[in-house]
């Protein structure tokens, strides 16, 4: 609603002629008629449809009048205002180009996801409307299946609307009135969502939106989980600053857990109980202080280290230990500058602290305008390893380590072609590290340990040479060896070419194939690694090497382990294959191929003398199906095998599905696992459909996870009954219903009248 109106205060500015007509401002006003056009009185008059056309807007009525001493356009019968976004209709219409005061009777139309209807339309000034005797609806029909009829409205462009006497209807039966409801055109209102889960047992959470002041926003929740006990929560969300640029967000609930509630931290691990008042306080911000100085800020502080798992599991999910740090940005095209801060505000939690850091990037750019490229960083940082102070079960408590570190780094490149073909980019760089403390643990056996630079835990070498890690003595010691310097040689050189090859008689409609045009890009990257200094395991580790099961970068400054270098010389071998294809008037890849594999001549993270073999696979032939395949295969024993498969089908219009796996078998870091999800989505006809996700492990022989809805399309809205069932592997199970009312051109109705728009999403589970 709030661009219809916007539209008509539009209106009160076009200029509607002046003596014959003619224009007013910069754009032309051109008014046409099939029966008279006269003057009476200083009065220019047009009648029978009459047309004006104004930039983008039209206007049809059947007459019109312009007085061009007071600036008045009186247009009657028929009025018809046509502009980019819609079509309003009304009986009469009075309009003042100098005051932008304007009136208008019987007015009608739509702004997504609103269709109204008006009696009395009075704008005051172009940011405050009133209007009278209205009707608004979401359902698109002569006789929708709710409505709601105020009084009368009072409306302010980007900032609040007011009802006074409103009636709620369904169909043609008043069902419940408001007296005044206010909603500020930013946020979401009242909403409540009811449900049950296993965990939680019976629930209830609601929220309400309000203004606090121009540019932020609050959100007041009082939440009811009945195995928990009550929570409340509030919420600031703030835009501000220059083109509102800078935004900031600020979310806190306390618990007050009233019950003892048993919780699983991980499968297989103990159970805790919890009878203490709970909370979170998080805080994220950025805000630009200038076009190019911008800080950042990231605070999570948790009560314990269940807070997120038990409350909001899907948070939890995404990021199970949230940062706490503070930084400061300089931007440039050529250089920029970061100060940075982070601190173990959570004891439970592993941190390296940085307090702070300073850091200096040079981009790449022509050295002293020869055709050699430099680029580069310089760093220095009082650092702190924070080990957890409350471990996980089995582990050790390790002591804290600290250093100040400087490090920098330079780089110079020459990329070159020969032959107009061939790509050759030979490099070469330095590295200096400074610490002012250095050290490894001592284990009171008189073992040798070291502190492992991928894993970032104490490591003992007995005296067999056998390795045991962890090591699991608390009493072991930590001991410095003082200052250190490390001086790092890096070299490498990458060489790439491209190939292609057009078959304009490959035609395929039903392959979505317009001509097929095959391009081949081998590429070889050799990198070397020079450790002059001591290695990893006499250097305390901070910025260390990190668990995955994808390869490490090979070039710098994209390897950021900077505690973890050693010398190295690794040889990536790769081809990327590409079949493209004509689409919509641009070139389209139709499929994709990259294999790639590193031949470890000396790889201190890997014993392995090549990795394993890489292939990433992307294909989506027609816009209704899609297959993406990520995988490695080992090519000698000590390798391991993972898949990673998604695909997508849409046959038909009413219904879809998607097919994915996870696996992964022979991995020294992660367990062993065989993973296949389903999701389905059938639209069975114009007033029912189901959905279903289903998740199941091989490995373990259970399905870990099952959600089901069953939906009533009921016109404008969509009701939804759901199930799901959560396996733990080792825990509870966990069970969820949820009932849920969706408006269809919204994904959440809210009281007052505010309606967050965009497309429906398929509902949430109950647990989350």
């Amino acid at each position: 609603m709030r661009k219809f109106l916007i539209c008509l205060c539009l209106l009160a500015v076009l200029p509607c002629a002046r003596a014959q007509f003619g224009s007013f401002g910069d754009i032309p006003v051109e008014i046409t008629a099939d029966g008279n056009t006269r003057f009476e009185e200083g009065v220019a008059i047009a009648e029978d449809n009459v047309q004006i056309h104004y930039g983008k807007y039209s206007i049809f009525s059947d007459y019109a009048e312009y007085n061009p001493e007071t600036r008045d356009i009186l247009l009657i019968g028929n009025v018809r205002l046509y502009t980019p976004d819609q079509v309003l209709t009304s009986q009469r219409g009075l309009f003042n180009l100098e005051t932008k005061q304007m009136r208008s009777l019987e007015i009608s139309g739509s702004q997504y996801p609103y269709y109204f209807r008006a009696f009395n339309f009075r704008a005051v000034s172009p940011k405050e409307f009133h209007i009278r005797d209205a009707t608004l609806t979401t359902h698109d029909s002569s006789k929708p299946d709710f409505h709601v009829r105020p009084r009368s409205i009072r409306f302010y462009p980007d900032s609040r609307v007011i009802l006074t006497n409103s009636t709620l209807y369904v169909g043609q039966t008043p069902v419940f009135w408001f007296p005044y409801l206010f909603a500020n055109l930013n946020t979401n209102g009242f909403q409540f969502l009811p449900g049950y889960d296993s965990r939680w047992g019976a629930y209830l959470l609601t929220s309400y939106s309000f203004p606090v002041v121009k540019g932020v926003t609050g959100d007041f929740r009082l939440e009811d989980r009945f195995k928990f006990g009550p929570s409340v929560g509030l919420d600031l969300d703030m835009n501000y600053g220059k083109e509102n640029r800078s935004y900031g967000k600020l979310r806190s609930d306390y618990v007050f857990e009233t019950k003892d509630v048993t919780t699983v931290q991980a499968p297989g691990e103990p159970a805790e109980t919890k009878t203490t008042n709970r909370y979170r306080v998080a805080f994220q911000q950025r805000l630009f202080l200038t076009d190019d100085i911008y800080g950042t800020a990231n605070i999570n502080v948790l009560s314990d280290v269940d807070f997120l798992e038990d409350f909001y599991p899907r948070e939890f999910a995404l990021d199970p230990q949230p940062d706490n740090s503070l930084s400061l940005t300089k931007w440039d095209e050529v250089y920029t500058l970061s100060l940075i801060g982070r601190w173990q505000l959570n004891d439970f939690q592993d941190v390296t602290e940085r307090k702070p850091e300073f850091v200096f990037d040079f981009k790449q750019q022509p050295f002293f305008g020869l055709p050699v490229q430099y680029d580069g960083t310089t760093g220095v940082a009082s650092l702190r390893r924070a080990f957890s102070n409350t471990p996980s079960f089995g582990e050790t408590t390790y002591p804290d380590y600290a250093a100040t570190r400087f490090d920098t780094f330079h780089q110079w490149s020459l990329p070159t072609k020969f032959w107009n073909w061939l790509s050759v980019t030979p490099k070469v760089g330095i590295r200096g590290t400074a610490y002012s403390q250095s050290g490894s643990f001592a284990s009171p056996q008189g073992d040798a340990t070291a502190i492992d630079p991928i894993t970032g835990t104490i490591t003992t070498i007995n005296n067999s040479g056998a390795a045991e890690n962890p090591i699991n003595d608390p009493s072991s010691a930590l001991t410095t060896k003082g200052a250190v310097f490390r001086p790092v040689a890096n070299y490498g050189l990458t060489i790439s070419t491209k190939m292609s090859r057009a078959f304009e008689q490959i035609q395929s409609r039903w392959l979505g194939l317009d001509g097929v045009r095959h391009v081949i890009e081998p590429y070889l990257n050799y990198s070397g690694v020079y450790n002059m200094g001591p290695s990893p395991e006499n250097i305390y580790q901070f910025d260390r090497v990190v668990q995955s099961t994808q390869l490490q970068p090979l070039d710098f400054p994209q390897f950021t382990a900077i505690d973890s270098i050693d010398t190295w010389n690794i040889t990536r071998l790769g081809v990327g294959q590409r079949l493209q294809t004509r689409r919509n008037n641009a070139t389209y890849q139709w499929f994709t191929l990259n294999t790639f594999m590193d031949v470890n001549m000396d790889n201190p993270y890997s014993d392995a003398p090549v990795s394993n073999v890489f292939n990433v696979i992307q294909f989506s032939p027609v816009p209704w199906t899609s297959l993406g395949i990520a995988s490695q295969t080992p090519i000698q024993n000590q390798g391991f095998t993972e898949f990673n498969t998604t695909i997508s089908f849409m046959p038909t219009r009413d219904l879809r599905f998607s097919v994915g796996s996870r696996y992964i078998d022979g991995n020294d870091f992660f367990a062993d696992n065989s993973q296949l999800n389903f999701y389905a989505y059938w639209r069975i006809n114009d007033h029912w459909s189901i959905s279903t996700y289903e998740q199941y492990e091989f490995v373990s022989k259970v399905m870990q996870y099952q959600r089901y809805f069953i939906n009533r399309d009921l016109t404008s809205w969509v009701a939804s009954v759901g199930a799901e069932v959560r396996d733990n592997s080792g825990g509870d199970q966990e069970y969820g219903f949820l009932l849920m009312m969706t408006l269809k051109d919204a994904p959440q109705l809210t009281l007052p009248l505010t309606i967050s728009q965009g497309p429906s999403q398929e509902p949430a589970s109950a647990s989350q």
